[in-house]
């Protein structure tokens, strides 16, 4: 079993008056919804094309976007922080998270409210805190036995449906496997931060320790 954990940033910016396609959801009409995503983006300024994780959706893995949009993304996700319209502790982290692939199979995709500082909640899942993982909303069920972990994405008919939906409402992986993933995907991390950092020099946005802010939220990471 191969278990990897992509690291992506959802990018909105849907409200450039362009008209929202009538059609969901985006995995049934990924052509109909890349379009938009695309005219928004153009619209909104930036520079490059972005390469969405999964035709239709508004995940993009980190090391897949250039450093023209990055700049842009990092300039607006802290301008208001920046103008004093709040304070540093009331910032959030890049939006997105993590997709949990295994087997080369997308099985768990970050949810609304996720962002890439929730790496801290897979971690604890290594340490066996099973009632300490969240990565956005609706949550699955979560059970630790011995060394597996398993996900329960079964919701009732009125609760809040997962996005896109599991294609099986269980899924099990070990904790060895985890680590490992939890291991490598640090690595692509802590690059991403290395570019953070330049762009904070590059555009003096004087920010003290930008990684901290946009990735890791004051957690400590062995």
């Amino acid at each position: 079993m191969k278990v990897e954990m992509i690291p992506v940033i959802e990018i909105g910016y849907n409200n450039q008056n362009l008209k929202t396609p009538d059609k969901y959801p985006y995995w049934d009409y990924p052509e109909l919804w890349d379009k938009f995503n695309t005219e928004c983006y153009k619209k909104a300024g930036f520079i490059d094309n972005f390469k969405p994780y999964v035709a239709g959706s508004s995940f993009y893995r980190i090391s897949e976007i250039t450093d023209n949009n990055l700049t842009k993304l990092t300039i607006d996700h802290t301008q208001e922080m920046r103008d004093k319209k709040y304070e540093r502790e009331h910032a959030c982290a890049f939006f997105g998270g993590y997709i949990l692939s295994i087997d080369k199979q997308n099985k768990y995709f970050p949810q609304c409210c996720g962002d890439l500082a929730d790496i801290q909640y897979w971690q604890n899942l290594t340490k066996g805190k099973e009632s300490s993982f969240y990565a956005g909303h609706p949550e699955p069920k979560v059970k630790i036995q011995d060394d597996k972990i398993i996900f329960d994405f079964t919701v009732n008919e009125f609760d809040e449906h997962f996005t896109p939906t599991p294609a099986e409402n269980l899924i099990q992986f070990n904790i060895p496997s985890l680590k490992k993933a939890i291991k490598n995907v640090k690595i692509e991390l802590y690059y991403f931060e290395q570019r953070l950092n330049k762009i904070n020099r590059e555009q003096k946005l004087n920010i003290d320790n930008i990684g901290e802010l946009l990735i890791w939220k004051n957690k400590n990471y062995e």
